[in-house]
């Protein structure tokens, strides 16, 4: 499970429309030089035409680039929604202090030598972060770039991204980094690619905001269409899901990196930002649920930007490819299903369509090869895009082109002309040249790559989205227990155990409603004995709290049916008991329940994303086979479901080889059950795993569970 990075210090709900359009920015520490890193907010603010008041603060100035200076900002006379503190880590502490007492709704910290930078810094973040506590102002950084507010100029930045002179892209797409300089990287070939950017902030160590907060800002804004994120650890992971979340019902895709996935990455990053990294199939598979779109590079971030800022919609995944290159066709053909999408020949009506408007020797079908004939007969691309579009069985048109400067100005003409009259999502991959026909392509609007497999991904990435499923809508089941579920924990703590034994655990997980089977607790030979009926199989377990997997030390045994079976097994399993441990031994005596396949059920508080449920394939191989899917609880059934649907091995379930088809819905069931049990007394519980649970054709009973208190 993920391993949390230090608590932002406020958690609370902040309303971010000051940092995301404010009307006014303080510089403290502001240069008269615009060419140095300290003059740049201002000298870029100016530039670009920023219309928020400016307030440079330097206590040696009274002007600043032809500004009136103040010498500290509790000097200011009106209300300062944003102070950037351009000054070094030592003056860092006072100015924090000096906006806190001013009321500056958000101070951004740019210095860095704080916690990424050893114990000394960390002391240095410390004492900052008890002057935040102190004061409702939010503090974005230390360690940061800043923000940019692209549509207003609100520059209080001094990355060298407008070294060029030239202004970014204004648009609908909003990027949040928790890593400046990449972040800034990002920004500026995002701008070569002509997406219109709305905003830049970089959160850096994240001591107060964090970028899920920020991203919950954002969403907000009904002009921002798309968000890209960048992350190095997850701070509040329950910010991240509520932004999600939000935007998943808003219909606006959160595409995103996060890096520190290997054993390297995570030492980099703590390292680069004093984040943590944890387990990433936590994050991984929790932000599939929500709707966020994963990916796992620069080169696609950028491009999965392309078609989201395009702001099309696939209404299914038939995808239908263009190309003047076979090989081109091959390498779309077989991306597309890498990532989901389909590429079915036609409808013989709709392929002799296609015949009568392209040559006799290209293929009608799809993928669509035309050929080289398009060197000498451009407006081959006008028809064959335009059948592809009236056919009722393309949901997405991907374009493969290349070396077609010469033929250029009618291709783009067509291509632009027929975007202009449909919804649906077309991407270009045209390769070599000059590279001026993407240009062009993307000034456009329209997605264009140099590689038709990278075209197709982004694709598939906007696809997953436009297709995503509904989010859980859970409601606690009307019968649980809460209270007898608190009771056992209580008792449990009563006796200074903070590992609950199975028969705890089996009355915790029966109090929510999970099927267990009927079991009798037993201290001697003789009282074993006596809790089997003639015609039962009984199975006999050590019942500990400190040994946690009997089996592996023979602390089981099974299929017994006779009561002088059931004694010598209890007999030799208290003997057991006593060896490792136990002062009191006691054995459990419970029904042996028959199941076609043995899957697992377990919950956990995860330090980031809080209560989480998990569903795989059980048994004594669970660990080796690894086959398990996460949700954030509670969760519903349906979505339970999902989970146990998606398994790899999921054919297992639904009857392979004459074995009959489990019940899915009833273990699905259960883990909605587990999904609230862990909800509601995650204050309680570290973590649940119930390995075996039984399934057959009607119904699953859980035989062992394992609770361990927190």
């Amino acid at each position: 499970m993920t391993t949390e990075a230090p608590m932002p210090v406020h958690d609370v709900n902040t309303d971010f429309r000051p940092l995301i359009t404010p009307r006014s920015i303080a510089v403290i520490g502001a240069s008269d030089d615009p060419g140095k890193l300290s003059g740049r907010p201002v000298g870029n603010m100016k530039k670009y035409g920023y219309t928020g008041q400016i307030y440079p603060v330097n206590p040696t100035r009274t002007v600043v680039q032809g500004l009136p200076s103040y010498r500290d900002v509790r000097e200011i006379e009106g209300d300062v929604d944003v102070a950037v503190i351009v000054s070094p880590a030592a003056l860092v502490l006072d100015a924090v202090r000096g906006c806190a007492e001013k009321g500056v709704k958000f101070a951004l910290i740019t210095a860095s030598g704080f916690a990424e930078a050893g114990a000394d810094g960390a002391a240095l973040e410390q004492e900052l972060r008890a002057i935040v506590a102190g004061s409702p102002m939010r503090v974005i950084g230390p360690n940061c770039l800043g923000m940019i507010g692209i549509r207003d100029a609100a520059i209080a930045t001094f990355a060298g991204v407008f070294e060029s002179g030239e202004p970014l892209k204004a648009g609908n797409v909003a990027f949040v980094s928790q890593s400046g300089a990449f972040g800034t990287f990002m920004l500026g070939d995002l701008d070569a690619l002509a997406v219109g950017m709305s905003h830049y902030i970089n959160t850096g160590n994240e001591l107060d905001v964090t970028v899920a907060e920020v991203l919950e800002g954002l969403v907000q804004e009904d002009d921002i269409h798309a968000l890209l994120a960048y992350f190095e650890g997850v701070s509040g992971g329950q910010r991240l899901l509520s932004a999600a979340r939000e935007a998943h019902r808003r219909d606006k895709p959160i595409v995103a990196v996060k890096s520190g996935r290997s054993e390297a990455g995570a030492r980099a990053a703590a390292s680069h930002t004093a984040s943590l990294t944890g387990d990433d199939t936590v994050f991984d598979q929790i932000m599939r649920e929500v709707g966020v779109t994963r990916v796992f590079s620069q080169e696609a971030l950028l491009d999965a930007a392309q078609v989201f800022d395009a702001q099309r919609r696939p209404r299914g995944r038939r995808l239908t490819v263009l190309s003047m290159s076979g090989g081109g066709a091959v390498m779309a053909a077989d991306t597309a299903s890498d990532h989901g999408l389909e590429v079915a020949p036609w409808q013989p009506e709709w392929q002799e369509r296609l015949a009568a408007v392209i040559p006799a020797f290209a293929s009608p079908r799809n993928p669509v090869d035309l050929t080289g004939s398009m060197i000498t007969d451009p407006s081959l691309m006008r028809s064959a895009l335009s059948t592809a579009l009236e056919n009722p069985d393309t949901d997405m048109v991907v374009i493969v082109v290349g070396n077609a400067d010469s033929f250029a100005d009618p291709v783009i003409e067509a291509v632009s002309e027929l975007y202009a009259t449909t919804d649906r999502p077309i991407a270009v991959s045209w390769t070599g040249g000059t590279g001026e026909p993407r240009r062009r392509l993307r000034e456009l609007g329209i997605p264009c790559y140099t590689d038709p497999t990278r075209a197709v991904a982004a694709l598939g990435a906007l696809t997953n989205f436009a297709l995503r499923r509904p989010l859980p809508q859970p409601e606690r089941p009307a019968d649980v227990d809460v209270d007898g579920a608190r009771a056992v924990i209580t008792a449990a703590r009563a006796a200074g155990r903070a590992t609950l034994d199975e028969a705890e655990a089996t009355a915790l997980i029966s109090a929510y409603g999970i099927p267990t089977a009927r079991s009798v607790i037993a201290t001697t030979p003789e009282e074993a004995a006596a809790a089997i009926t003639p015609g039962d199989r009984v199975v006999v377990k050590l019942l500990s709290s400190i040994i946690t997997h009997k089996s592996d030390v023979g602390g089981v045994r099974l299929g017994l049916t006779s009561p002088e079976q059931v004694a010598e097994a209890a007999a030799e399993i208290l003997d057991i008991g006593r060896r490792h441990g136990e002062n009191s031994p006691r054995v459990l005596v419970q029904q042996m329940v028959s199941g076609d396949a043995e899957l697992m059920l377990g919950a956990q508080m995860d330090a980031s994303f809080g209560p989480v449920v998990v569903v795989g394939l059980g048994g004594i191989f669970v660990e080796v086979l690894a086959d398990t899917r996460i949700a954030a609880a509670p969760t519903d059934a349906q979505h339970a479901r999902h989970l146990f649907d998606s398994l790899q091995a999921a054919a297992l379930l639904h009857g392979v080889r004459g074995r009959p088809a489990l019940d899915v819905d009833a273990a699905a069931q259960a883990a909605e059950r587990l999904s609230w049990l862990i909800a509601d007394l995650g204050d309680e519980i570290g973590e649940i795993d119930i390995n075996p649970l039984l399934a057959r054709e009607s119904g699953v009973t859980a035989v062992d569970a394992l609770v361990v208190l927190r």
